[in-house]
């Protein structure tokens, strides 16, 4: 990002709240990603140009190819986002078993669900590192998404600068400089999608899901009008990676089955501590006279708990 220069008045005439983001501002300039965020700036504003010269010859297409580039470029990344949030949902039977087990137990609770994430091999915060390291390359690609507003004042794409858009100035945009309202519409539907998505219904009671549902509901509508200054390249630009990253998930999900079983059905029997099946018959317990089995009548045993491992 180009240096600023700030003009400093005398800090004992500046007030608190004055002084406060003044201090905010200059941290955001000591920012130690500052030069990384510059390079791959620099690095994706030359391949947006490359797409533009060599391959679409016009602004608007090339802001949708750059996001398919930049969505190749995080695939590993997002592979691994999408296999940890697959095996967190796999295992939310499991998770519910237990909280319904030792819902007066928080300790007990605590271990138990540990234990589960070991047993399965899954790390319950595996999903943050490669979310964490998308974060340098994404402002990247806004650096590089500033540095051609003059080239997006004369760039139009489909509706964008055509005469529709001069006769319905305040919806369409006549240029990828000024801001869409068809486009920022199509942005909020596609992060509605992108957040039901995402979400873990497996793990919620239904307050937390009626909570997500409805905050799937309302982040769309503030981001649309949060974004109705955003100039029409920059939502050309997220409403193409976002379409892309849902069609990433929704084939992820498909053609990759989790590694992680459903668990057998719950059985009143397995409620009370006992197998799922009758050691002797090998059929669905079913309990009569407290611990025989219905089906041959042989006394089946509790199941011992399994001992724990440091």
């Amino acid at each position: 990002m180009p240096a600023a220069s700030i003009q400093c008045p005398d800090p004992e005439r500046i007030p608190a709240k004055d002084l406060f983001h003044l201090i905010l501002a200059l941290a955001a300039f000591a920012n130690p990603f500052t030069d990384l965020i510059d390079l791959l700036g620099t690095g994706f504003n030359d391949v947006l140009q490359w797409i533009n010269t060599a391959v679409t010859h016009n602004y608007g297409w090339s802001m949708i190819v750059l996001a398919f580039v930049v969505n190749v470029l995080l695939v590993p990344l997002t592979i691994q986002r999408l296999r940890n949030m697959q095996e967190m949902q796999a295992l939310a039977p499991y998770l519910k078993r237990i909280q319904t087990k030792y819902k007066n137990d928080k300790q007990k609770l605590g271990e138990e669900t540990m234990k589960l994430y070991r047993e399965h091999g899954v790390n319950m915060f595996g999903g943050c590192l490669p979310t964490l390291l998308q974060m340098p390359v994404l402002f990247g690609v806004y650096n590089a998404i500033n540095r051609n507003n003059d080239n997006f004042q004369h760039a139009t794409w489909l509706w964008i600068g055509s005469a529709l858009s001069h006769s319905f100035p305040q919806v369409l945009a006549q240029n990828l400089y000024l801001p869409d309202m068809a486009l920022l519409l199509l942005y909020a539907v596609s992060m509605y999608f992108s957040v039901k998505l995402t979400t873990n219904s497996g793990m919620m009671d239904e307050q937390q899901l009626q909570m997500i549902n409805t905050q799937a509901m309302i982040m769309p509508v503030i981001l649309f009008f949060i974004g109705r200054t955003w100039h029409s390249a920059f939502i050309l630009y997220w409403l193409s990676y976002n379409v892309l990253s849902v069609a990433q998930t929704v084939l992820f999900m498909r053609w990759n089955p989790s590694r992680i079983p459903k668990p057998a059905e719950e059985t009143d029997a397995m409620k009370l501590g006992y197998p799922h099946d009758c050691p002797s018959c090998s059929e669905t317990l079913v309990l009569v006279n407290n611990n025989k089995c219905q089906k041959c009548g042989t006394k089946v045993k509790k199941l011992q708990p399994k001992a724990t491992t440091a």
